[in-house]
């Protein structure tokens, strides 16, 4: 049958050749295989490139000897909530705990500390001020200097110890802000930290503070200019500039915050004009980061400051990023990723890169209007075109050179010259001089 014929073309034109990867080291992103997997891990931190930790909201606390290759389950407390953690050192560390009323949990304890490299772990009591009701955010600024505040939904506190955990102390941050989520000091006392306006989401705006008096008083940097955002993550790979994540649980469109003046000043700059639940964010250069979210959507990058973003090759629900140098990072959601230097054999096909994504049209089947997302790796020459299910192309919607990115194009169902097309299967595709994507769209009249 015809469009049987059609249909075969268009999956075989899918299928790309495999190449054979050059012996050589590529910067790149790849899950651990041993790593443990849970809905969420929520934090990561390595005092060395071998020796690191995770926690994750089951109340577990793993740690790594060898860079992520085997892990060992140090602390398993159902009813405890880890959202973040920290060490001085191979031997003293810390982890926050949300606290009673978020997520099911039921320890109270906002605050835990080890001794001896995490096979023991202990809760801290006696803050000098108000105990925090939760802790979500934590920064290890030097040897001796631990920050950390809380916590998402409120209430805001705000603890820090400058004697390596033998004292904390405390402030009540509410009259800056509903919850707080995340910290970074660049100095033991001036730094930033982001969080929220109101506790009920729809009424919240994302708002960013700065310190420089050791967390006394706090400064408003920014306030978004939209109502239901949090801002989630901060990412400070230089002095000059830092990035904040905001989430947004249902309204679009989505924005990241920047600072080119080192937090003086913060730049609202658009994502995606799609939903997309983001979360983590982190950047390893002034330039070249990722942004991840808290659902099944795919991470994105970009390699000129937020300017464009492409898809990642990482598994979803990213909540943070830590780098430890220029040339080696993790990343933790479901699963546990490490950015290295790997070395590909050379007798090992690896398939060939895609340098483009095509997503399904929302919405479809559609009567009126859809909407065709795709995204470029890199800069090239386009072709998107609607074809019918004999294959014969019926609309060319783009075809010429565009930037690489996260691209939108509507079609309300038409033809070339503007003639309404009748109700059947069309087929989107997408092509560079590369690769070829091609999906199904059902009209209906």
């Amino acid at each position: 049958m015809p469009h049987r014929t059609a249909l075969l073309g268009l999956a075989l034109a899918l299928l790309l050749p495999a190449r054979l990867a050059p012996a050589q080291p590529v910067l790149t992103w790849q899950e651990l295989p041993n790593a443990p997997t849970t809905s969420r891990h929520n934090d990561v931190y390595f005092v060395t490139p071998d020796l690191g930790w995770i926690v994750n909201g089951a109340g577990q606390i793993y740690r790594t000897d060898d860079g992520g290759t085997s892990w060992t389950l140090q602390l398993d407390q159902p009813g405890s909530h880890f959202r973040s953690v920290g060490f001085l050192d191979a031997r003293r560390g810390f982890a926050g705990n949300v606290g009673t009323g978020e997520f099911g949990t039921t320890d109270p304890a906002p605050l835990y500390e080890t001794h001896d490299g995490g096979a023991f772990w202990s809760p801290i009591t006696g803050f000098d001020g108000p105990t925090p009701a939760g802790l979500c955010g934590m920064h290890v600024v030097n040897d001796s200097t631990v920050v950390a505040v809380g916590r998402v939904r409120g209430p805001a506190f705000f603890t820090r110890t400058t004697d390596r955990g033998q004292t904390w102390q405390s402030v009540d941050m509410s009259a800056y802000a509903a919850g707080l989520i995340d910290i970074y000091f660049t100095h033991p006392d001036s730094g930033f930290a982001v969080g929220l306006t109101d506790t009920e989401h729809e009424r919240s705006r994302g708002i960013v503070l700065q310190t420089t008096d050791g967390g006394a008083t706090w400064t408003p940097r920014h306030t978004s200019t939209r109502t239901g955002e949090w801002a989630w993550k901060l990412s400070f790979p230089s002095r000059r500039v830092g990035y904040v994540s905001l989430q947004r649980n249902s309204q679009t469109p989505i924005f990241f915050l920047k600072t080119t003046d080192g937090g003086h000043t913060w730049q609202e700059k658009l994502f995606t004009t799609n939903y997309y639940f983001v979360q983590g964010i982190g950047f390893i250069t002034e330039t070249h980061g990722w942004i991840g979210g808290n659902s099944s959507s795919p991470v994105y990058a970009t390699t000129d400051g937020g300017e464009t973003w492409h898809t990642e090759r990482l598994r979803p629900r990213l909540n943070r990023f830590r780098f430890l140098g220029d040339s080696l990072g993790y990343a933790v959601g479901r699963s546990v990723h490490k950015l290295a230097n790997w070395t590909a054999t050379p007798a090992e096909p690896v398939p060939e890169a895609p340098t483009l994504w095509l997503y399904p049209n929302v919405p479809n089947p559609f009567t009126a209007q859809t909407t065709l997302r795709y995204d470029l790796d890199a800069p090239g020459t386009v072709d998107l075109a609607i074809y019918d299910a004999l294959g014969r192309r019926v609309r060319t919607l783009v075809t010429g050179r565009q930037p690489a990115g996260l691209h939108t194009i509507p079609w309300d169902g038409t033809d070339d010259a503007g003639r309404p097309l009748p109700s059947g299967v069309y087929f989107s595709r997408l092509r560079t001089a590369s690769a070829l994507h091609a999906r199904a769209l059902i009209l209906r009249r």
